[in-house]
């Protein structure tokens, strides 16, 4: 089998309620679509992977590299092609969306999802959080309540950071009762901030499960913050490479229970040596791919479903925060849980309705 032709698609597919964290609170503008970028890889055999990348088109070079790294190549050989990406592109999105198309040609090559190539099952259901954005207090109120009674009981992850975010918080918290928060400010407090302000919260009374990201990412400020809260810290921002990941391990900060591991930077062979790594080291995962369509968070749920280290719960939700799916069947994400599919490869069938609806006309054709 053999690597022919490389497309690409761009979507703009718009968030039921526009999206609000630290980050769109500063820029001053929510982020209103997901943009991203469908991949499709065609072999001579007529099996088609798919990928996705976030942003709006592919470029000339990037045209020209996948191109000539891809064409003509078998797709299963995984661990040659991923390297070689990395080396002629970079580590990152682009290359994760290819990776996540070759899992996909090797799955339904041999007629299995994508999650027995990483292993298999270890376990049957993925658990999630649900994510607030930032929003007024009596819509996080009623998102919140809604979500646990639908059975996201796990943790409602609260994304604050941002002046009056205590008062959030702690609404949130009374409103939901024994189901946990877990913070995420983005690194939007200093460390004496973060350590005052979660305190406080916690002698009015909150329960929380993590906390994300609570200062700017230095190791020994985020041990310092979890023993003067008896709480567990997840590293999410600021490290990208291997060398970061040797910096966490060889750290040795106990308080630092979990890092959040994105296949939206890695893919999912590069993921699954992160867990391995994590595994080796006595410290736990998460995944966080919120935002993304149905291509990447099936992608999330294989990884999740296969790896057996200590697993969060996760936040990968984005299928339904779209108005619309470029899958043509809803991924199972309900009841606190998601799980992977069934059928060979990803999984995903394309919804060619919503491609064509939200296609973003101007862009680099393959």
């Amino acid at each position: 089998m053999k690597i022919e032709r490389i497309s690409a698609r761009p979507v703009a597919i718009p968030y039921v309620t526009p999206w609000r964290n630290r980050h769109t609170e500063e820029a001053g503008a929510p982020m209103t679509h997901l943009r991203t970028v469908v991949l499709e890889v065609h072999t001579d055999t007529g099996i088609t992977g798919i990928g996705e990348f976030r942003g709006d088109s592919l470029d000339d070079r990037q045209v020209q590299q996948l191109d000539e790294l891809l064409i003509g190549a078998d797709p299963t050989d995984i661990s040659r092609l991923v390297p070689l990406l990395e080396e002629h592109i970079g580590r990152g999105g682009l290359v994760a969306g290819v990776d996540f198309a070759l899992h996909d040609i090797k799955g339904k090559a041999f007629g299995v999802p994508v999650y027995q190539l990483l292993g298999g099952k270890h376990r049957e259901k993925v658990p999630l959080v649900w994510t607030l954005p930032y929003l007024a207090i009596e819509d996080q109120v009623t998102i919140a309540r809604e979500r646990v009674n639908e059975g996201f009981t796990h943790a409602i992850k609260m994304k604050v950071g941002v002046p009056g975010d205590s008062e959030h918080i702690l609404a949130v918290a009374n409103a939901i009762g024994d189901v946990p928060i877990r913070p995420d400010s983005n690194m939007g407090h200093s460390k004496p901030e973060a350590i005052a302000q979660l305190r406080a919260l916690q002698a009015e009374g909150a329960r929380f499960e993590l906390v994300e990201d609570p200062c700017p990412l230095d190791l020994d400020d985020y041990q310092e913050v979890g023993d003067a809260l008896s709480l567990p810290i997840s590293l999410h921002g600021g490290w990208s490479s291997f060398e970061d990941l040797n910096r966490i391990i060889r750290a040795d900060k106990p308080a630092i229970k979990c890092v959040n591991v994105m296949p939206t930077h890695w893919g999912l062979y590069r993921s699954a040596q992160v867990v391995g790594a994590l595994e080796a080291a006595g410290i736990g995962w998460t995944l966080g791919t919120s935002h993304d369509s149905s291509i990447k968070i099936a992608a999330s749920f294989h990884l999740a479903t296969a790896l057996p280290n200590r697993l969060y719960p996760c936040d990968l939700l984005g299928p339904r925060l779209h108005a619309d799916d470029v899958a043509a069947e809803p991924l199972h994400i309900r009841d606190g849980f998601g799980v992977a599919p069934e059928h060979p490869g990803l999984g995903v069938t394309l919804n060619e309705n919503v491609l064509s609806k939200w296609a973003v006309k101007d862009h680099a054709a393959i």
